[in-house]
């Protein structure tokens, strides 16, 4: 759920969220020499994208339930001084309405999840300390859902974004009707920037496969392109 009152309209679905935050070691991914971040979310509102993830070369925050943007852009910022750990919390202990968020993320060398008390049912956190990976989700009509997500993107092999998806669509299995959705995005930061590292479906009947469709047919223009043209394209 990205917050009470987000959705105008209500929906006889119900209004499930998750996402999964990662650090991608540079021998895990096909740019650069440091790791990448990243962070794929889906839910049942539009536009999720410009709500939940946030990315830089320091980390990945989530933020999502009662959604609170400042959260994830503050988080971020606070990863130049702090660990994800202490820059979240910190944020949270501030918060006078910590108990109704969800917020999670991982940067150079932890993880932190939390997911307040008054959040909607059914939701969790799971912590992937070893493979530098969070999930969170609310709403989910089944427990299975983040493990499923979580496991699926660890597990997966290829580039970043194609195992975000398989996250992503391993949860959406797990958690039931794919009609629980209707927007998604994959954000990443990695040391070479490409066009299909920042990636949204603001509103479809299945906006992760819709994701998946978007994100191929960027890969394929992008690999099109020689490599100075993407330098210069995103210096």
């Amino acid at each position: 759920m990205l917050g009470r009152g987000y959705l105008s309209v209500p929906r006889e679905d119900p209004d499930v969220t998750f996402s999964l935050c990662a650090r991608v070691p540079s021998s895990a991914h096909e740019v650069g020499d440091r790791p990448a971040y990243a962070v794929a979310v889906t839910t049942d509102a539009p536009a999720v994208g410009a709500f939940c993830p946030f990315v830089s070369s320091r980390g990945a925050v989530a933020t999502q339930a009662f959604v609170n943007v400042r959260l994830g852009r503050r988080g971020i910022d606070l990863l130049a001084d702090l660990g994800v750990e202490d820059a979240l919390a910190g944020l949270l202990a501030a918060d006078d309405h910590a108990e109704n968020r969800q917020l999670h993320g991982v940067d150079t060398d932890g993880v932190f999840g939390f997911t307040g008390e008054n959040t909607d049912p059914f939701a969790d956190h799971r912590l992937y300390d070893d493979h530098g990976v969070t999930v969170a989700g609310n709403i989910l009509t089944d427990e299975a859902t983040l493990p499923a997500a979580g496991e699926t993107f660890i597990e997966s092999d290829g580039r970043i974004g194609d195992r975000l998806l398989d996250g992503l669509a391993a949860g959406v299995e797990a958690g039931g009707d794919e009609r629980g959705h209707s927007s998604a995005a994959v954000s990443i930061w990695a040391p070479q920037t490409t066009p299909y590292h920042d990636l949204r479906v603001d509103e479809h009947e299945t906006p992760v496969a819709e994701l998946r469709r978007v994100r191929a047919a960027a890969v394929e223009a992008s690999d099109g392109f020689s490599e100075a043209s993407k330098h210069r394209i995103f210096d």
